[in-house]
């Protein structure tokens, strides 16, 4: 009997010492990832994207996430080839997939359903008025790993924005966070791509990291999903690498990025995703702000439920689809007080006009076969047209 019971308390007392083994182990590769860092503004993790649902784990099928790359901010960076030539992070191959000017559910949920079902992560960059219109697809984006940036409050341009401009970044940066219900990413892109003087200098002050672009889906500018495919991989078989510009709240892209993702697999393409090395910081006089908007937003919502809402515009005159018209979610007005402490911001220092993308008015269309690339002017008026109701 005593024998047993010795024998019995060994047995326990290794396999005791063999799950502290495998704790510390664990613990000891987690704490090496977050500090494998290279100096300056970017650090990269090596290997994957860390923890991973199981349904992702070892598939070699899917595309996945080939590296982590975490980026300093710190006194500001400007990505994107586009414009900025300052932090190239990507080696030949190499893509990063970012969505911007959501959420907008009908079109961001497809999105998320298939980053999640090729295991692969994005960045969001997201317009406040937007999260205050759906603070819970804010939540599901940031729960489902992805990282999340801010667009301004109202997609303003801010070349022509004045003294609202200061107003546009803090608000957004309050409302998406309170919104995510969590810290998020000081990334900020700016609405067209249209920088400014002024507002980069002050994003610097504020350590926000600015994205430009490298690659531009143009996909406000089609009904296909066929022809978001072919635009984004004929612009790759040239750059063979760069952060790719979609917008989640089309439904070309919507149709498109599923089979997308598995023709980018295909190719030998690897998904770079990125994080920051310190959380986005709020102002408290936009925090109060933030607050007072979602809390509005929340009575409106019991009264007339978001789910039931969605937004339809035609791309040009007489273009709508039958039996549509053009129906938006429930006002979400502009704050009186964008700068509620500060005084103006000074007055823009416009650069030359570079590049801008200019997402724009969509319909519903099936996918068909790609057909070649086709331009069409763009409408410099969309953001009137999206946004003249909230």
């Amino acid at each position: 009997m005593g024998n047993s019971y010795l024998m019995r308390s060994v047995h326990l007392l290794s396999a005791a010492v063999s799950l502290a083994a495998i704790g510390l182990t664990i613990l000891g590769h987690a704490s090496g990832s977050a500090m494998a860092q290279s100096p300056g503004a970017i650090g990269q993790t090596k290997g994957d994207a860390g923890p991973r649902a199981d349904k992702c784990a070892g598939r070699t099928d899917v595309l996945g996430v080939s590296r982590v790359v975490e980026i300093s901010t710190a006194n500001g960076q400007l990505f994107g080839q586009q414009q900025y030539g300052d932090n190239d992070f990507l080696k030949d191959g190499e893509i990063v997939l970012t969505f911007d000017d959501g959420p907008l559910r009908p079109y961001t949920v497809p999105v998320l359903n298939a980053l999640d079902a090729h295991c692969t992560k994005a960045t969001f960059f997201i317009v406040g008025r937007m999260a205050v219109a759906d603070p819970e697809l804010v939540r599901d984006t940031a729960r489902r790993g992805h990282t999340i940036g801010t667009h301004t409050w109202s997609h303003r341009n801010m070349r022509s924005a004045g003294s609202l401009a200061k107003g546009e970044v803090e608000l957004a940066i309050s409302a998406v966070r309170k919104a995510a219900g969590q810290p998020t990413a000081p990334f900020f892109r700016f609405p067209f791509l249209a920088d400014s003087r002024a507002m980069i200098g002050y994003l610097k002050t504020r350590d926000n990291g600015i994205f430009s672009i490298d690659i531009d889906s143009v996909d406000y500018r089609t009904k296909d999903p066929a022809e978001v495919h072919t635009t984004i991989l004929n612009q790759l078989a040239h750059k063979r690498k760069g952060i790719l510009l979609f917008h989640d709240i089309q439904p070309s892209t919507a149709g498109a990025i599923s089979g997308l993702l598995g023709e980018l697999k295909k190719r030998g393409f690897k998904v770079v995703h990125m994080i920051s090395k310190a959380p986005a910081t709020t102002l408290p006089e936009y925090d109060a702000l933030a607050d007072k908007e979602l809390s509005r937003k929340q009575l409106a919502a019991a009264k007339s439920p978001l789910a039931n809402r969605a937004i339809v515009w035609p791309v040009s005159p007489g273009d709508a689809p039958a039996g549509r018209t053009d129906t938006r979610p429930a006002a979400v007005r502009v704050p009186p007080a964008l700068a509620p402490s500060s005084g103006a911001v000074a007055a823009q220092g416009n650069p030359p006009p570079q590049a801008i993308s200019q997402p724009g008015p969509p319909p519903t269309a099936p996918a068909a076969a790609p057909p070649r690339s086709k331009w069409r002017a763009p409408d410099d008026d969309w953001a009137t047209k999206m946004f003249r109701d909230y």
